[in-house]
């Protein structure tokens, strides 16, 4: 069961980034590329087309692109509504997109994962108030440069529920019950706190009612699409390249849509984790399927941050 189009698209103009986040998960994949202008152009009009409204610009930082300012020219001009996630380094750009855009079609989501922000950081968030968010995990909960935001009515904060794409990010990652645990005691705290979890845990059917009955978003309301036009079902699915389902730019969109890879992202039968005294078992659909590829190397596995004992 899908939708005829994907609500939403996952776009990576560059990977370059001029961080080193330990917790990225795109970190270790070739950054050489950045998408050209006019490519650029096609992938908006063939998402635009076939039916996408919504696109999440993310890295690598986006903001290192030579012609971001131009892309989200492109965004807006095509109506798409636009998250940017960066991670706030480019002040001077972001104040430009800010003061152009007002939010309107195109918000900045600045992530905070430092215990200390530059005053130049803290006086673009008072003033444009952007989305605010940050990595969860068993070490931190919430960054200190966060907590200062928390509460407040006019800035939206998420706390992100950590994706683990090597053996090692199990030591630093929570189970999602915990997270869940932790999330909901600061929503119970702060009205401006939400959560950011893969779907392939507790679905969203709030926003997206088709996704009580699949495995994950993965290719049934979502594409993740590279620099270069390739598509797959997801972010976490770049560094294996037989989950790639063809390339925006000379493949056609409807085939793309329904590569029978997604097949098994379409369907949801139970629960498979093994860790069937959890909490949230019953609303559970198993997990992110692409960790499991990531740390088990098999699709149809149990999330390991679940079920893997922390040491």
């Amino acid at each position: 069961m899908y939708t005829d189009f994907p609500q939403y698209i996952q776009f990576y103009p560059t990977l370059k980034c001029n961080f080193n986040c330990t917790f990225c998960f795109n970190r270790g994949i070739s950054s050489d590329t950045e998408v050209n202008l006019k490519d650029f152009e096609r992938i908006v009009s063939v998402a635009s087309d076939g039916g996408v409204e919504e696109i999440d610009m993310l890295g690598g930082e986006p903001t290192l692109h030579s012609g971001f300012s131009q892309i989200t020219d492109i965004l807006y001009t095509n109506k798409l509504k636009t998250t940017i996630s960066t991670n706030g380094s480019n002040i001077p750009l972001l104040e430009k997109l800010s003061k152009k855009y007002n939010g309107e079609l195109i918000k900045i989501g600045v992530s905070l994962n430092a215990d200390v922000i530059t005053e130049e950081l803290h006086e673009y968030i008072t003033m444009y108030k952007p989305i605010l968010k940050s990595i969860c995990s068993n070490k931190r909960i919430i960054p200190e440069s966060a907590q200062h935001y928390l509460g407040l009515t006019d800035i939206e904060y998420y706390l992100l529920f950590m994706d683990t794409v090597h053996d090692d990010d199990l030591r630093t990652s929570l189970p999602f019950y915990e997270f869940l645990k932790e999330l909901n005691n600061l929503k119970d705290i702060y009205n401006n706190v939400n959560g950011v979890f893969c779907s392939g845990f507790i679905p969203d059917t709030e926003n997206y009612p088709v996704l009580q009955h699949v495995r994950c978003p993965a290719g049934t309301i979502k594409l993740s699409i590279m620099p270069d036009g390739s598509v797959y079902p997801c972010y976490l699915f770049f560094r294996h390249s037989e989950f790639r389902l063809g390339n925006i730019l000379n493949d056609d969109f409807k085939s793309i849509w329904s590569n029978p890879i997604l097949d098994f992202f379409r369907r949801f039968d139970k629960n498979i984790c093994t860790n069937t005294r959890c909490e949230v078992f019953s609303d559970c659909h198993g997990g992110c399927p692409a960790v499991s590829l990531l740390i088990y190397n098999d699709i149809k596995a149990p999330d390991p941050r679940c079920v893997v004992r922390r040491v």
